[in-house]
């Protein structure tokens, strides 16, 4: 059932008064309905930033992405959903779909079965599951003609473990912070150990966090082999204070963050008692997963300083 002008007007005025509010995620999905598919994007991603791990909305930036065509940037969304819940049937529907229009016939079994089990009626995805098992076990395609690919636009390479480039998978979030290899009592040991596990996620340059002066407390931010993290520290000093002023100056309360976004990169900068934590990954990962690993960052960060103060 389509959302009414009412409920859209609510949820819209919920919105603006809150930012973190929840109803960003029903207001996203009417403007979807209205075709207003690049509105209802940013609400997804801004609405991500508060909540990076509401698993609809990564869902919802998922369709948002395929139906604009990108089908790389709709499997790593429906890849981090699953990640925070396997069971989730649209994600698993939707990758199994994916993979069965890309011809990855091993992996689109793999998520048809499941997502079988989760709807036994879905009548597509058994018709896409009998096709795909005939042509992975070598026969031809099966004789239902239903087993269409999802979308119109051509992929560029099939997702799943054996496929090649470009396509990136986004591996699972760690169910916890990593061990720290040296003294476990120590917090800098922590936040460092932190830090470090976070620079080798997949499409992640580093995470720095800085004072109010503009030092670097821990962490780092490599750039063609060269850390950068002292340079980032020196343009962002003042940028918490700054962004405290012109908000209070505008009504609008406390900053919470700001997502920078450039042709090579995207940086999550957040306040973190009085200094920042930045976070830098590449263009090829999705913005939902660069705000999950800086949501780690600030929250390691917290507890070095709450530790150390």
């Amino acid at each position: 059932m389509s959302a009414s002008a009412t409920q859209v007007r609510q949820w819209s005025e919920e919105v603006a008064a809150d930012r973190g509010s929840l109803s960003f995620l029903p207001l996203a999905r009417a403007y979807r309905e209205q075709g207003r598919r690049e509105a209802a994007q940013k609400l997804c991603i801004r609405g991500l930033e508060r909540h990076p791990e509401n698993v609809d909305a990564h869902y919802l930036l998922g369709l948002l992405y395929r139906e604009g065509g990108d089908t790389v940037k709709a499997f790593d969304e429906w890849d981090i959903a699953l990640a925070l819940s396997p069971e989730h049937a649209g994600s698993r529907r939707e990758i199994g779909l994916l993979c069965h229009a890309q011809g990855d016939w091993g992996a689109a079994v793999r998520h048809l079965e499941k997502a079988l089990e989760l709807d036994s009626f879905d009548q597509e995805v058994r018709s896409a599951l009998e096709d795909a098992w005939a042509r992975r076990d070598g026969g031809g395609p099966a004789s239902s003609p239903s087993a269409a690919p999802v979308d119109a636009t051509p992929p560029a390479a099939p997702p799943g473990p054996a496929a090649a480039p470009p396509v990136v998978a986004v591996p699972p979030a760690p169910a916890a912070t990593p061990a720290p290899s040296v003294n476990a009592a120590d917090p800098f040991t922590v936040v460092m150990d932190e830090f470090h596990a976070i620079a080798g996620e997949r499409g992640i340059a580093g995470a720095v966090l800085m004072d109010d002066q503009g030092f670097v407390l821990a962490g780092e931010i490599r750039v063609g082999g060269t850390d950068r993290a002292p340079d980032v520290a020196a343009v962002l000093s003042g940028a918490s204070p700054e962004a405290e002023r012109a908000l209070r100056h505008l009504g609008l309360g406390g900053w919470k963050g700001i997502l920078v976004e450039t042709p090579e990169a995207i940086v999550r900068i957040a306040p973190a008692g009085d200094g920042l934590v930045a976070v830098a990954g590449s263009r090829q990962v999705p913005t939902g997963w660069v705000l999950r690993v800086a949501a780690r960052a600030r929250e390691s960060a917290l507890k070095f300083l709450g530790g150390s103060a």
